[in-house]
């Protein structure tokens, strides 16, 4: 005898379970097609971000240099240490920098 649920999706009855099998089957196909797509839009959006950081950067880093080499010694020590972490913490979110 079908469970309950079974029996409520086809009110016709259930006598030959490939019905319900090959229901099965195209949901989960279609969960994983799903899960792709996802991925390849995160990785196309991942490459957009890198590019777009590796842009702003290449603007900004001249004019930081700029402002860097005008402060103090005691603070320029600084500002260089945060600009590492900058880009450690850039490339750990969007991966190493997009090659030109």
């Amino acid at each position: 005898m079908a469970p309950v649920a079974v029996r409520a999706w086809f009110a016709g009855g259930v006598d030959d379970w490939s019905d319900l099998r090959e229901a099965m089957y195209t949901a989960v196909g279609l969960g994983i097609l799903g899960f792709q797509q996802a991925q390849v839009r995160r990785r196309q959006l991942q490459k957009g971000l890198s590019r777009l950081a590796a842009d702003v950067e290449e603007r900004v880093d001249p004019v930081l240099d700029d402002v860097e080499a005008r402060l103090s010694d005691e603070i320029r020590p600084l500002v260089a240490s945060a600009r590492t972490a900058l880009r450690s913490a850039q490339q750990s979110l969007l991966g190493p920098p997009p090659r030109r």
